[in-house]
């Protein structure tokens, strides 16, 4: 029987062992018990338990997570440990580094339940990882240096999190006052988010979640592309909330303005759906005039769309704003 084993068969952990993950995940007693455990108290025994470790259940998958959390805060600086499922999981102080050179097996839940209270607490991942990044954070402080496959950033409190790759599915998701950078596309930027900034310098494939509050979310490309082929366009940030901003610097396939309140929305390309704002909600669109042909701004004009305004954007001009602040400035006429 190896160290890991021996240490999960511990009297004291059993009990949380046999309850369901849903259950431990949420439990701190296991986690008090394993700080005590005088064989742990060294650096290097702790991460040879950690290279050596078979788990078989989802229960000691995370509880060796905890043990790579263990080690980086107990190194005297930034700490590389073992590319594994759950890595910095309850990540309170330290600077938690990992090699991810696999496509295929990609590690989960890394940096789970983080909470980042020390300036210098942050985990940097040096290649892609899987589903549920920095999920449940009370403050997330992620940067990857790759792409993240599902789930990015869900329910996250506070923070940021980076990635210089692409984010294949969801995107944030029920998160408050996090900063949100991807490089390139994402899928989908989820449901619920509020006081985020959402940055994205590529595509939005799928959608844009409904209710939206107070976000400042920027795509430097399309959204909705999906949704070119089939030509089933959906409502696109319905619900969008009282001071959220949307910039798109391409075009839009879906519908814009379902629900939207005291918010606004520009578009440099074009909008290949139904525009459903009105004045009365308190929010405005602005359509680029150059994109929009003069019969169509006419129309627009004198029928329904009377939440519209057709004007000259600034070229570009979503590239570098970061603020609601900024957004003025971008509307030349």
């Amino acid at each position: 029987m190896g160290l890991f084993e021996k240490l999960v068969s511990l009297p004291a952990l059993r009990p949380y062992m046999e309850q369901d993950p849903e259950v431990f995940v949420e439990e701190t007693g296991w986690r008090e018990i394993l700080q005590k455990v005088r064989q742990l108290k060294d650096l290097e025994a702790l991460l040879g338990i950690v290279k050596e470790a078979s788990p078989t259940t989802e229960q000691q998958k995370i509880l060796r997570g905890y043990l790579c959390t263990m080690a980086v805060e107990m190194a005297p600086g930034p700490l590389e440990v073992p590319c594994v499922d759950y890595a910095g999981c309850y990540l309170t102080r330290g600077e938690m580094r990992m090699v991810s050179s696999s496509k295929e097996d990609l590690p989960a839940n890394v940096g789970m339940g983080m909470n980042a209270r020390s300036p210098e607490c942050r985990i940097v991942v040096e290649g892609d990882v899987g589903d549920y990044l920095a999920y449940r954070s009370a403050k997330a402080c992620v940067e990857v240096k790759g792409s993240a496959r599902d789930r990015v950033g869900m329910a996250v409190g506070d923070g940021y999190i980076r990635i210089e790759g692409d984010v294949a599915g969801g995107l944030a998701g029920n998160a408050h006052n996090t900063r949100f950078e991807v490089d390139g596309s994402v899928g989908r930027i989820q449901r619920e988010n509020s006081g985020c900034k959402i940055m994205i310098g590529g595509d939005v494939h799928w959608s844009i979640g409904e209710k939206q509050l107070a976000c400042f979310i920027k795509i430097c490309g399309n959204v909705g592309m999906k949704y070119r082929k089939s030509g089933k366009l959906v409502d696109m940030a319905s619900g969008l909330g009282r001071n959220s901003v949307l910039l798109v610097g391409g075009d839009v396939w879906g519908n814009l303005g379902t629900g939207m309140e005291v918010a606004k929305i520009l578009v440099w390309g074009k909008v290949h759906g139904e525009i459903r704002v009105s004045d009365t909600q308190g929010g405005f669109i602005y359509l680029n005039r150059k994109k929009v042909p003069l019969l169509k701004r006419i129309a627009g004009t004198i029928g329904s769309e009377i939440g519209v305004r057709y004007v000259e954007l600034k070229e570009s001009g979503y590239l570098f704003a970061e603020d609601p602040e900024e957004v003025k400035d971008l509307i030349l006429s």
